[in-house]
């Protein structure tokens, strides 16, 4: 059942996209069906007129599909439309938050100039994505950040997926998937051309961990959806 994630002005409404997206693109009649969400919770509510449209709560609906914990996917910003698959298909499995970073080796930038028309686009991308696959939670996206303000964002535990040639200093993520429940998780991911050193002793001295994701190199956006989805399923 179509889910809508209510607007609130004065009152909690759906947005006139919503009503189109209701009435033209799911076609539905006097009677139907769907599913909205505000602050108090998700409700199962019923169409009583198309012209103007309306309609009333049927019931509340007591569902829990949110992750038992809180994922934080700090995410330097790649190129082209690699970012808006990465929000769509983090926000479809269960991120809380996103973190988007302007690092050394960036080589797109959101700066003052593009940030606010930016962070609009990719908040319908958000609002779609969490309506689509029935999160209970908008994941928040409202900030861009200089590499060295990641220390703004605490965690119980922080990773940085990083090719370390000599693999000494890094962990494990297996050993610690029993006991990620109820944590928040920060999962640090490079741009096309990975960190720095002078960004991986940062972000060690701030309290990220070491991670590999394979033998294999992986493009920035196979790194975050691997890494999420991995936590993802043992905080479920």
């Amino acid at each position: 059942m179509q889910r809508y994630f209510l607007k609130k002005e004065n009152s909690y409404e759906l947005t006139s996209d919503d009503i189109f997206h209701i009435l033209k693109v799911m076609r539905m009649k006097m009677f139907d069906q769907f599913e909205i969400v505000n602050d108090e919770g998700v409700f199962l509510a019923k169409i009583t007129n198309v012209i103007p449209f309306s309609y009333e709560i049927v019931k509340k609906i007591e569902e829990n599909n949110e992750i038992n914990g809180y994922i934080r996917l700090l995410y330097c910003i790649p190129k082209g439309e690699k970012l808006d698959l990465v929000i769509q298909k983090a926000t479809e499995l269960g991120v809380k938050e996103v973190v988007l970073i302007n690092s050394s080796r960036c080589v797109a930038k959101i700066d003052s100039k593009n940030k606010e028309k930016k962070l609009e686009r990719f908040n319908k991308i958000i609002k779609e994505a969490t309506e689509q696959s029935k999160r209970d939670q908008l994941m928040i996206l409202n900030d861009v950040i200089d590499y060295k303000n990641i220390d703004k964002y605490d965690a119980d535990l922080s990773f940085i997926a990083f090719e370390n040639e000599s693999k000494k200093d890094e962990i494990n993520v297996l050993n610690y998937l029993s006991s990620l429940k109820g944590k928040t998780i920060n999962i640090l991911i490079g741009p096309e051309g990975g960190f720095s050193q002078e960004e991986v002793d940062y972000a060690i001295e701030k309290g990220y961990q070491l991670t590999s994701l394979g033998k294999r190199i992986l493009r920035s956006e196979t790194a975050c959806l691997s890494l999420i989805s991995i936590f993802s399923y043992f905080m479920n």
